[in-house]
């Protein structure tokens, strides 16, 4: 799921990681992300997360199934400056490396 909540926000936000099913998993995500040592990025997820439940209805009242309807979401968007820290913090402390590294130390959680 942390895989989920980069590729959808390097793709198109916070925004569109609620949008799609990968939202499912955004109230497990700071855990996750604690858990494999990725602190900053579960305080920023948790500062998505709270702003998107405050003001999911301003948020996806455009969202009406269509590509216009979702490009219209993004404007004036309070998560717009989430994925701004999430860039800036990624070229900082690359999530990816953190991932990698966590799973290095801890190969028996992932084989027999």
């Amino acid at each position: 799921m942390i895989s989920q909540l980069e590729g959808e926000v390097n793709n198109g936000g916070y925004n569109q990681f609620y949008f799609n099913s990968s939202g499912q998993f955004a109230a497990a995500l700071p855990e996750a992300l604690k858990l494999v040592g990725a602190t900053q990025f579960a305080d920023l997820t948790e500062r998505a997360n709270s702003t998107f439940e405050k003001e999911k209805s301003k948020i996806t009242e455009d969202q009406d199934g269509t590509v216009e309807g979702f490009s219209k979401s993004y404007e004036n968007n309070p998560l717009n400056k989430f994925d701004e820290e999430f860039y800036k913090l990624n070229d900082a402390k690359n999530l990816q490396k953190i991932l990698v590294d966590y799973i290095r130390k801890n190969k028996k959680e992932f084989t027999d």
